[in-house]
């Protein structure tokens, strides 16, 4: 299996605090295999019928649900687009806020990483500050031996 085919979509638990929360399930259930079907660019490709098939709904509740997926959306927290989440385009449909949210987790894996980085270093530093500190004292122990053998 060719990994790079397949990708994966994050769902933001806010999701459930969306105005698309408020519409039928079977809007839901398309938005969902929408989101879980677009690949790193926001494209679904997929033909309505195939849709419909992977969403568990018929063609008809598919075309509403991409319908009112279409459609502005004066209740969205998202004002781009005009709170409109698809747009029909060649081959299947582009989920609109796709970028801000893939830059919303570049970022946040970003300071993840960083965050990890510094933890990491700073225990390095520590390891070498406390070997510094035990050199120190195993000099001075052998210093003191020396007197003795004096």
């Amino acid at each position: 299996m060719n990994t790079a085919t397949f990708g994966w979509s994050p769902l933001f638990s806010t999701i459930i605090d969306s105005s698309v929360w408020r519409e039928s399930k079977e809007t839901r259930l398309v938005w969902i295999t929408l989101l879980a079907k677009k690949n790193r660019n926001g494209f679904v490709r997929a033909a309505l019928w195939a849709l419909a098939r992977d969403a568990g709904v018929t063609e008809d509740e598919c075309r509403e649900a991409i319908r009112v997926l279409e459609a502005p959306d004066s209740e969205s927290h998202c004002k781009d687009y005009e709170g409109r989440r698809v747009k029909p385009v060649n081959g299947g449909w582009i989920v609109l806020n796709h970028m801000m949210y893939r830059d919303m987790i570049s970022k946040a894996n970003q300071r993840a990483n960083q965050a990890a980085w510094q933890k990491e270093y700073r225990k390095r530093r520590k390891v070498m500050a406390n070997n510094s500190a035990c050199d120190g004292a195993n000099q001075a122990i052998q210093d003191g031996l020396n007197d003795l053998q004096k």
